[in-house]
């Protein structure tokens, strides 16, 4: 009997394919991580350890590459073993253990308006808000805007930096789809927020960065409100070049956005 009719006859029993206890079913894989995968009953399959590439592949006997990154250990015992028995290596449904060795090698950068921007390294998987923790959090001047930017792997058709702009306030609430996936040398970067420049008739005429909300009352006092001299009934406001109609202007109904410029002109005597 050949060693493939071997290897068929000592799996013949109909298992589940599982991971093994080691692994923890919800770590998803990465590139640079350690796979060892083994046959329960100890055939030999020719080879057991696995280093995963670059591009989230490995090398498996039989079966050529094997996309194994994004997958838990569970999952690719899963998928491995009908496609095994496909190839007709193995028969039935033949249980493999995964055990996964993650490896601190992967690194991401942060930057931009958080507590303290560096370079980070991680095991495993890294999302955007793990990133953002691990560099403090956003400072106060931090605005809404976050960049991921990844440049390609060696081998990759395009040459140029793909940039994926996300929204802060998405990610630290919890909204799946802007907390993305970071790959290894990743920057982020969190965008400080356009400021506000309020002048004319006010106490301290200046740029500030004003919180998400804020109305033109709360911006005004920011500034230390309007003057004696100031009209508290007028007020200019230029956004995005033009200027808004005086019928759309109230105190406590007009949201201040960033880039506005907010002007108090002199009250009528």
């Amino acid at each position: 009997m050949d060693s493939r009719r071997s290897v068929m006859f000592a799996l013949g029993a109909a298992m589940l394919a599982t991971v093994s206890l080691g692994a923890q079913a919800t770590t998803r894989i990465a590139p640079k991580d350690k796979l060892t995968i083994k046959v329960v009953s100890g055939v030999d399959l020719g080879a057991s350890e696995f280093a995963v590439d670059g591009e989230g592949t490995i090398d498996f006997p039989y079966l050529g590459k094997v996309k194994v990154a994004g997958l838990t250990p569970r999952e690719l015992a899963a998928q491995l073993a009908p496609l095994l028995v496909t190839a007709k290596v193995l028969s039935g449904q033949p249980q493999l253990t995964v055990d996964l060795e993650q490896v601190q090698g992967r690194r991401v950068s942060v930057s931009g308006a958080v507590a303290t921007p560096g370079e980070f390294s991680y095991a495993g998987e890294m999302s955007v808000y793990s990133a953002l923790l691990r560099a403090g959090g956003a400072t106060s001047v931090a605005g809404d805007e976050v960049q991921v930017i990844r440049v390609p792997r060696e081998g990759e058709p395009s040459a140029d930096a793909v940039v994926e702009t996300l929204s802060r306030r998405a990610v630290e609430r919890g909204d799946y789809t802007n907390n993305v996936a970071l790959h290894d040398g990743d920057r982020v970067v969190v965008l400080e927020a356009k400021q506000v420049f309020i002048g004319g008739y006010v106490s301290r005429p200046a740029a500030y960065t004003v919180p998400q909300g804020t109305t033109l009352r709360q911006a005004l006092l920011l500034a230390g409100d309007v003057t004696e001299l100031g009209a508290r009934n007028r007020f200019e406001i230029l956004r995005d070049g033009k200027r808004l109609p005086d019928k759309e202007i109230d105190l406590d109904k007009t949201i201040i956005q960033p880039g506005d410029t907010i002007n108090v002109p002199k009250r009528r005597m």
